[in-house]
């Protein structure tokens, strides 16, 4: 399917084909007709174009950029809404960023040059240190964000999540996990300047030893990681380090904010006096390295030179490594070994199914009915009420996959008979729902600080059509909570003549957690998740994309958001 934009122009900017996508927007490259100079058109992505909250974020990112003039942030050029959507247009920069650098000296086993290095990190620094000036957290920097064009400037971008210091926003998401600061892991609303101070660390960390300090499959446990483990050693991992560059590395990477330099330019100064070679170069010797452990070596390719090598190559995203550690540092096996281990069960679960192919072909034995009915699905993020789950005959052919239905606060006719609830992002934000006749509690056990405004909540009816009892969650905004933190609960609770009894879920009131109340005395269509003739199901709503059914007389329903 054609992209609507290409081949449209936006006040004087055409658009000509698509650069990428990130979370809330997508990049195009454009040709300004007038001027005549490449540009980059960031749009906001169409599923957010109706959410104040995320429109209002994306306008604020280019008024404030706009502002600014400083040789390491990209320029804004022109912003508007003009069309029905925001964008607004910027300099291009003809080149690559940070991680696909990284990720070509990855390829030939080596480090960047130190002088490539700390000339790349101070020019992030600068620009830091100049928003930090400006009272501004950029709260997500990480390689990609940091764009290094042909002619030798390092430019920082994307201040799509920046916090504001003197209004104290939250923001929607908290960073990227393996970049995070520990203050941020906990609670996006406590990122300091501090903050980005960190994530350069881990940047200048990775760049100096191959590896960043810490990864797990799970974004969640890189986070918990940052909070409460200490880094690897630098030197552990690239035993050619002065032990003062290790020293400068481990501070940056201080768990408590004050602990840390305070600004970019101190952290720099630091790390490049102890990287010179009439500084501190004083090493420690160290022990043998570990078998399986790699040889550092540091490579003789510019960043120019190297990126030259990428010139005609598709590009691929970056791949963060830690298996280069040494095996006393991440696990006490080597990798290849366990990777023949692998091996030696494929291939015999292989050699198993070959031999039973052989023996009965495509013969199914046979089976009474009862062996052959099709069991529910019994797992933690599905709700199977036990009146839908469809029993099949020997001869009965699967049901077909359902498609979500889009939110509407009206009635739609459907064929469909009851649907059997499912969980469309297992491996997202993860999210508690606790009700009953007269309370509704939402609980975010996640690590990302997101929006209310984005969910909605519907009744549906025992043939799976959406109801009119329904509830959007910017009801719940306030002007100190727009977007609801990890560990916090919001609720709506059901006031009447009567005292029935009212939820009091421990893990909305245990600790730190707090809990925003919507009230209703006379909440009529508001009342989604009660009892109710012909209703046995309520729907939850992500940016109108339905991602969870709840069934009403479980009390208790798991959510899981992109």
């Amino acid at each position: 399917m054609k992209d609507p934009l290409i081949g449209t122009t936006l006040a004087n900017f055409k658009v000509e084909r698509l650069l990428g996508q990130g979370g809330m927007a997508m990049v195009y490259f454009g040709h300004d007709v007038k001027l005549h100079r490449p540009v980059a058109i960031k749009v906001l992505d169409k599923r957010y174009k109706n959410h104040p909250a995320y429109a209002g974020r994306f306008v604020n990112e280019a008024r404030m950029m706009a502002k600014w003039r400083h040789e390491n942030i990209v320029q804004i050029y022109y912003a508007d809404d003009a069309p029905g959507f925001p964008y607004y247009v910027m300099e291009y920069v003809d080149g690559q960023d940070l991680g696909a650098i990284m990720n070509l000296y990855r390829e030939e086993n080596t480090l960047m040059p130190i002088a490539d290095a700390l000339r790349v990190g101070r020019a992030i620094a600068d620009a830091l240190d100049y928003a930090h000036r400006h009272g501004v957290i950029h709260r997500d920097v990480k390689p990609s964000n940091v764009l290094l064009s042909k002619d030798g400037r390092v430019l920082l971008g994307d201040f799509g999540m920046a916090l504001e210091v003197r209004d104290g926003s939250m923001g929607n998401i908290f960073g990227t996990p393996h970049y995070i600061s520990p203050e941020q892991a906990k609670r996006s609303a406590d990122a300091v300047p501090q903050s980005d101070i960190y994530s350069l660390g881990v940047i200048m960390y990775e760049i100096l030893t191959g590896s960043v300090p810490f990864n797990d499959p799970s974004p969640a446990g890189v986070a918990l990681q940052h909070i409460s483990e200490k880094p690897p050693a630098p030197r552990a991992l690239n035993p050619t380090l002065p032990t003062d560059a290790e020293t400068v590395l481990l501070k940056a990477l201080e768990k408590k904010s004050r602990e840390r330099y305070q600004t970019g330019a101190k952290f720099m100064d630091a790390l490049e006096f102890s990287l010179a070679p009439t500084g501190s170069m004083k090493k420690t010797p160290l022990p043998p390295l570990p078998v399986g452990a790699p040889t550092v070596r540091r490579s003789e390719h510019s960043i120019e030179q190297i990126s030259k090598r990428a010139a005609n190559k598709p590009f691929q995203a970056p791949e963060l490594i830690v298996a280069k550690m040494p095996a006393t540092v991440r696990s006490g096996a080597p990798a290849q070994k366990r990777n023949y281990w692998i091996w030696a069960v494929l291939l015999l679960f292989l050699g198993i199914g070959a031999f039973l192919f052989a023996r009965n072909g495509f013969t199914l034995p046979a089976s009474s009915p009862a062996e052959t009915e099709t069991p529910a699905l019994q797992t933690p993020l599905e709700l199977v009420p036990a009146t839908q789950t469809p029993s099949a005959s020997p001869t009965s052919s699967p049901a077909p996959t359902e498609t979500p239905i889009p939110f509407t606060s009206t009635p739609e006719p459907s064929p469909t008979a009851n649907i059997v609830p499912t969980i469309l992002y297992p491996e997202g934000s993860h999210y508690t729902i606790f009700y009953n006749a007269t309370s509704f509690y939402m609980l975010n056990r996640s690590y990302e600080t997101r929006s209310l405004s984005a969910f909605v909540f519907q009744r549906l009816d025992e043939q799976g059509v959406p109801a009119k009892d329904y509830f959007e969650g910017h009801r719940w905004e306030t002007p100190d909570l727009d977007h609801l933190p990890r560990n916090f609960c919001v609720n709506i609770t059901v006031y009447g003549d009567q005292d029935p009894p009212y939820l009091n879920p421990a893990e909305c009131w245990a600790g730190i957690i707090k809990t925003v109340q919507a009230r209703f005395d006379r909440p009529f269509e508001v009342l989604f998740w009660t009892p109710k003739e012909g209703s046995t199901q309520f729907r939850v709503l992500w940016l109108d994309e339905e991602v969870a059914r709840c069934d009403i007389a479980a009390g208790v329903c798991e959510v899981y958001i992109p």
